[in-house]
């Protein structure tokens, strides 16, 4: 009848999608005539399967069918693998003496470490009571708690609410240890041929742009899987040693060992050369930084000759003011609010400059036992600097209530120039801060911590988005990549590992929300991880 049509019509297609099922029913009912698919109630993570000489040992019970399990193994009792002989497994072992485990043993050890590294699946464990079925139900058989789903709507918009995780909710990163995740290359697709100089994500987080001495900006689009490459940018007079997206994201700014720069408009495919600056000889543009989202006027750093900083518009392409500092300029960073501009290089010595007022210095931070400062960064809030020295020392400073350059701080300062009180019993500019001729005289602060975990000049400091993480590295000695936490300031003691392949690290970026740091090494290759504990 219809129906045998029917059933032979299913039968043909399930053979074509998944081969021949020969006499087999589609459905298999159990002895007591109920669908096996109605048992499937409970389905718990995969553990890892481990192949050693050729023999697969099954980690984890997925479905319960009563006394016996879908992924149980009865030959797991007659195997026997040497932990010893390969390195990937030594970790297993309980003692430096301890060569061979039996099957049920080993299953259990993976079991132990997969656990141990992936804390965050304690949420699928079952309780006892559901594991046994409870009092006065049928063996084999749960007991559904018609609570479960009230709870579930009650407390589980967290597990689908897009919060950006830690940076969102204002959350304390824990420390000690961090959970990351190696995922595919950022610019996997297409590799650099040449050193990357460059990486950095875009505002929206779904982009990533690396640019090198190969002469070509490419941009990749971020989805932690394939990561394709959706347009590249080649500058066949320009070795690129700086690039980056400007504050609002619509333009990236390229520049390298010249006297111009270019500025490449992403949604007009536009490419722009600037000439050089008119009222500055500086031989080299290499080296910038560029203001934030948040800067009313968005302007570029350049750290020039002699100690000169040009601020350049990046509206009228122009040169509109400089600041000139003692020594050389080796590092900058502007504040979040893009007022504010921090300098620091040859004497050892933080200069913070107002840009309402640029040629006054509203405070000099001699750094705590520096010679030559060669790294700079602030937090996205402004609650710490660190500052990185040619010796691989990491000063970490806390400016919570500093009155020389915190937001307050330097408002007031305005104000007080301007005739207006601030109440605090003084007139003159923030307490403690002398003037000498236009130049704030220099003050030491105490670091909260001094970091010494690299030996070698630090090249890059990076803060995560809401400042819990920062990174640096160096790159004069291989894999010299350290994560800090912040509120602590302690190193993770976890990642990276003596076994993470980071080569020579040139350049680090976290994405917006921080859920990915992308680091660019000297092989061409900007390596992607995922941090666990922000979303992406």
């Amino acid at each position: 009848g219809v129906g045998e049509d029917v059933g032979m019509d299913e039968k043909r297609l399930t053979s074509k999608l998944f081969g021949s099922l020969g006499d087999e029913p589609l459905v298999h009912l159990s002895s007591s005539g109920r669908d096996v698919s109605d048992r499937l109630e409970t389905v718990t993570g995969l553990e890892e399967n481990a192949a050693v000489d050729g023999t697969t040992t099954a980690a984890s019970d997925c479905v319960d069918f009563g006394a016996q399990t879908a992924w149980s193994d009865p030959d797991d009792a007659k195997v026997t693998v040497n932990v010893a002989k390969l390195a990937r497994l030594r970790k297993l072992r309980s003692a430096v003496t301890e060569a061979e485990l039996e099957g049920s043993h080993y299953v259990q050890r993976i079991r132990t470490q997969h656990q141990r590294l992936n804390q965050r699946t304690s949420w699928a464990e079952l309780s006892q009571a559901e594991q046994t079925g409870g009092p006065g139900t049928e063996s084999g058989e749960r007991e559904r708690d018609p609570r479960a789903l009230t709870r579930l709507l009650r407390e589980g918009g967290a597990l689908v609410d897009e919060d950006d995780g830690l940076a969102g909710s204002g959350r304390m990163l824990p420390k000690g240890m961090l959970e990351t995740t190696r995922v595919h290359d950022a610019n996997a697709s297409e590799p650099s041929k040449a050193v990357i100089r460059s990486v950095q994500f875009h505002p929206n987080g779904s982009l990533l742009l690396t640019a090198g001495l190969d002469k070509s900006v490419r941009l990749f689009d971020i989805d932690g899987t394939h990561n394709p490459k959706v347009q590249g940018v080649f500058f066949d007079d320009l070795p690129i040693h700086r690039a980056c997206f400007s504050g609002d994201g619509a333009q990236v700014i390229v520049a390298g060992r010249r006297k111009y720069f270019y500025v490449y408009d992403l949604q007009g495919g536009a490419v722009e050369r600037v000439a050089p600056l008119v009222g500055r000889d500086e031989r080299s543009l290499e080296s910038f930084v560029e203001s934030p989202s948040g800067a009313q006027h968005p302007m570029l750093a350049f750290l020039g000759a002699d100690g000169h900083v040009p601020l350049v518009s990046l509206k009228s392409r122009s040169c509109v003011g400089s600041v000139k500092m003692n020594g050389t300029a080796r590092s900058a960073a502007f504040a979040a609010d893009g007022n504010r501009l921090l300098t620091a290089g040859g004497d050892g010595t933080v200069y913070v400059w107002d840009l309402r007022n640029q040629r006054r210095c509203v405070e000099r931070i001699v750094d705590d036992g520096a010679l030559n400062v060669t790294s700079l960064a602030l937090s996205p809030t402004g609650g710490h600097l660190a500052v990185g020295s040619d010796s691989g020392v990491v000063n970490v400073y806390d400016n919570a209530g500093v009155g020389g350059w915190s937001a307050n701080g330097i408002d007031g300062h305005v104000r007080a120039r301007q005739g207006v009180g601030l109440g605090l019993g003084g007139t003159g500019p923030a307490s403690g801060m002398g003037s000498t001729g236009g130049m704030q005289r220099a003050v030491r602060r105490e670091p909260v911590r001094a970091l010494m975990n690299l030996t070698t000049a630090i090249d890059t400091t990076t803060f995560n988005g809401d400042g819990q993480i920062l990174a640096v590295s160096s790159r004069l000695k291989r894999d010299a990549l350290r994560l800090v936490h912040i509120p602590s300031c302690t190193v993770f003691s976890n990642w990276p590992s003596s076994k993470t392949p980071l080569h020579y690290v040139w350049c680090t970026a976290f994405s917006p929300t921080g859920g990915y740091l992308a680091v660019g090494n000297a092989r061409g290759r900007a390596l992607l991880y995922r941090i666990h504990a922000y979303n992406v």
